[in-house]
C-alpha cells in the first residue's frame, strides 16, 4: 500500500508539473502574439500584378602565387521568375479630421501621400548554375528572395501605380467635398506650411 501511495503521489506531482509548464508556455506564446499585433488603418486604392524574369551572376576569384601568380574565376548564376501583387494606397493612421462649426468647415490634417503598402511575391528558380568552389548557400537564397521583392518594388514605382493611386485618392476627396457642399459645408486641407487650403487646390496635383 505504501509503495502504491508513493507511486500515486509521484504521478500526481509529475502531472501537475507538466500542466504548469504547458500553461507557462501557452501564456508566453500569447504575450509574444499580442506584441506582434498592431493597429493598422491602410487604404488600398490600386493593385498591380507583375511577372518579371530576374537573373544574377556572382564570380568568386582565387589567386595562386606559386609557382607564378595565376587567377581563376568560379561563377554561379541564378535565373528567377518573380511574380507578385503590389498594393498601393494610403496609410491613414496619422490622418486627423476636425470640425469647425463656426465656419462650417471640415479640416483635414496630415493628409498622407500614396505609397507602396505591401508586396506579395513568389519566386520560382528557373535555373541555378554553380561551381564547386562557388555554390549557393542558404544566405544566397534569402538574399535572392529579397532582391526579387525589390525588383517588383522598382517595377511598381516605374509603372505609374503611385500616380494612379493619387488620382484615386483625389476622387475620394472630391466625393467628400461633394457631400460636404450638399449640406452647406466646405472641406479644407492643412498644407505643409500650416495654412488651410481648399481641397480643390489639391485635386489637380499629381
Amino acid at each position: 500500500m505504501g509503495v502504491l501511495a508513493v507511486f500515486g503521489l509521484g504521478a500526481w506531482l509529475a502531472s501537475w508539473f507538466y500542466q504548469r509548464q504547458a500553461e507557462e508556455v501557452s501564456r508566453s506564446q500569447s504575450v509574444v502574439l499580442l506584441e506582434k499585433v498592431e493597429k493598422v488603418c491602410k487604404l488600398v486604392t490600386v493593385e498591380g500584378n507583375f511577372s518579371e524574369l530576374y537573373d544574377e551572376t556572382n564570380i568568386k576569384k582565387f589567386t595562386v602565387y606559386l609557382p607564378f601568380p595565376s587567377t581563376w574565376g568560379f561563377s554561379k548564376k541564378a535565373i528567377l521568375q518573380v511574380t507578385g501583387r503590389v498594393l498601393v494606397g494610403y496609410d491613414m493612421e496619422g490622418i486627423h479630421l476636425s470640425v469647425d462649426s463656426a465656419r462650417q468647415q471640415l479640416v483635414v490634417r496630415n493628409l498622407p501621400q500614396p505609397k507602396i503598402l505591401a508586396i506579395d511575391h513568389q519566386v520560382a528558380y528557373k535555373n541555378l548554375d554553380e561551381s564547386f568552389f562557388n555554390s549557393f548557400t542558404p544566405e544566397d537564397y534569402t538574399r535572392l528572395n529579397q532582391s526579387a521583392k525589390e525588383v517588383l518594388r522598382q517595377k511598381a514605382e516605374e509603372s505609374g501605380l503611385l500616380d494612379e493611386a493619387r488620382r484615386q485618392g483625389n476622387q475620394m476627396l472630391d466625393v467628400i467635398r461633394f457631400m460636404a457642399q450638399s449640406v452647406g459645408w466646405t472641406v479644407v486641407v492643412e498644407t505643409d506650411n500650416g495654412l488651410l487650403a481648399p481641397v480643390d487646390s489639391l485635386l489637380i496635383q499629381g
